[in-house]
């Protein structure tokens, strides 16, 4: 993987590498109590999202996944990608976050679209899959409203500072991804 970053365009939306200049707009949202309420990971520091970005950034370097910076109108307002690869079975973790003020909008619905297709044609996945608490409804309505299965719940699978929390694994299916891409594409024809 490691080269070129992959830009992602869709509507109004530039996926693209994350870069030093992003850290501001990148701490507001790890920093956000309201953001990371829902997750394993307590809000960063301004010094700890410096560290994540590194981190990130990484994985493309590393071979170990790609983190993109999710950009509208000029503005940074969340990340997206893939984490935890399995390439013997051709599978992929997401994971995504986006800043508290654009919740609702369908943003984030929009920008995996071209992920998950860079995800399926690109990375060759045949399965990608998000582990999120079971108590995160607005991932839930998401991950449903992008196709993505509920498997079941994962009892004390996630160590978070609350200490330690079900999680609830989902699925999407190369399979199931074109099915559904060609019911849309038939939809707006």
């Amino acid at each position: 993987m490691a080269g070129f970053f992959p830009v992602l365009k869709i509507e109004d939306f530039v996926l693209r590498e994350l870069e030093n200049e992003d850290i501001e707009a990148i701490s507001k949202i790890w920093g956000s109590t309201k953001v990371t309420e829902k997750t394993t990971q307590s809000p960063l520091t301004h010094d700890e999202s410096i560290q994540m970005l590194y981190v990130i950034r990484s994985l493309w370097e590393n071979d170990a996944g790609i983190r993109w910076g999710v950009e509208k109108c000029g503005g940074l307002i969340g990340t997206c990608g893939f984490h935890n690869l399995n390439r013997g079975a051709r599978r992929g973790e997401l994971g995504y976050e986006l800043d508290y003020e654009y919740w609702g909008r369908g943003y984030m619905r929009k920008a995996l679209q071209p992920v998950l297709d860079y995800g399926f044609n690109i990375m060759r996945f045949e399965r990608v899959e998000v582990f999120l608490n079971v108590d995160n409804d607005r991932s839930d309505g998401l991950l449903k409203k992008l196709g993505f299965k509920l498997e079941g719940t994962l009892r004390d699978y996630a160590l978070s500072p609350k200490g330690l929390m079900d999680q609830s694994c989902y699925s999407l299916l190369k399979r199931d991804w074109k099915e559904q891409s060609t019911q849309v594409s038939a939809r707006q024809a």
